[in-house]
């Protein structure tokens, strides 16, 4: 292959590779920090056909059409908010998701989490580790009977509602329009107002966009039950950290678990950081080994798929209008 495959991150699975390597691609790794200006310069060097991205570099309109030769964009997971689809589109350069390759390991971190909090046992440990024992005077909160709202309904909520309904617990959803909820794993709800009124526990799964950003503000945190949780896998500008801070502070919600923040990695001093009842993880829900062994090889098959002319499988395809004839 004449024009190289690249991947825009520090690494990528052996397994992955071999996919790629077995078409002939020409698989060039970026390391450090990958910025706009170093996409164009790097697609400048050598005409490049298939970008495999992790992490979440901006592909703008002007990025995208700085190579000609583009024909595909495989994201290293689900969420594509970094690339201009309507750009990619209009050059027809398909953007692609690696399917339910990272759902398991995101969802299984989304119930850690809501067990974590529940049960109270990053505050215990440390309590524990002090000195204090407090056996005599603690009561947690089971999560059986308890309802868990989750907002979008894609390939990790349902993982996610699956396991909840294991436990024991009611699952309400919202997908991104009415009817894409199946009845047989949660409950549909009215809107997002009823399910934040509704739930004990609400989780985050949507992707984000100019209508999602920023979403959970104020007002839908103070919609949300007294003693609620919240639960975000998903994206960290979904949520108003200022907002969610206060609600913690005062006591509204009973806690909170981040896997994701608006700015990362956070600076020190970001508020958040000091809210209490939270427990933040530095954006690690899919980075298991088999999760990273599974999305890898789903990417590099996609891309495979694309340059081989092979039948593509257009569950993976984020804007299956660049598939149109032109």
């Amino acid at each position: 292959m004449a024009d190289p495959f690249r991947v825009f991150g520090d690494n990528l699975a052996p397994a992955a590779v071999n996919v790629l390597s077995e078409i002939g691609a020409d698989v060039v790794l970026m390391r450090d920090a990958v910025t706009p200006e170093r996409l164009t310069h790097e697609m400048a060097t050598a005409p490049t056909q298939a970008i495999l991205m992790r992490g979440n570099p901006v592909f703008s309109s002007a990025v995208i059409a700085s190579n000609p030769h583009l024909r595909v964009i495989a994201k290293h997971g689900a969420g594509v908010d970094g690339v201009d689809i309507d750009a990619a589109t209009k050059q027809r350069v398909l953007v692609m998701v690696a399917g339910d390759a990272n759902a398991p390991a995101v969802a299984e971190h989304t119930i850690a989490l809501i067990l974590a909090l529940g049960r109270d046992v990053v505050s215990l440990n440390a309590r524990t580790h002090s000195g204090a024992w407090d056996r005599a005077t603690y009561r947690g909160r089971e999560i059986r009977g308890r309802t868990l709202g989750l907002v979008g309904f894609g390939r990790i909520a349902r993982h996610v509602a699956r396991t909840a309904a294991a436990l024991g617990m009611n699952v309400v959803a919202l997908g991104r329009s009415k009817g894409r909820v199946d009845p047989a794993l949660a409950r549909e709800a009215a809107d997002l107002a009823e399910l934040l009124t509704v739930s004990d526990i609400v989780s985050l799964h949507a992707p984000l966009t100019d209508a999602t950003r920023g979403m959970i503000d104020a007002a839908r945190l103070n919609a949300m039950k007294s003693g609620a949780i919240l639960i975000n896998t998903a994206r960290g500008a979904l949520v108003d950290e200022d907002a969610l801070c206060t609600a913690l502070k005062s006591g509204h919600l009973a806690g909170a678990g981040l896997d994701t923040l608006a700015q990362e990695p956070p600076a020190k001093d970001r508020p958040i950081l000091q809210a209490p009842n939270l427990i933040v993880t530095p954006h690690i829900a899919a980075q298991t080994g088999a999760s990273i062994t599974r999305t890898g090889v789903e990417a590099a098959r996609n891309i495979a798929a694309v340059l081989m002319r092979r039948d593509i499988d257009r569950a993976n395809v984020v804007n299956p209008a660049a598939l149109d004839p032109p």
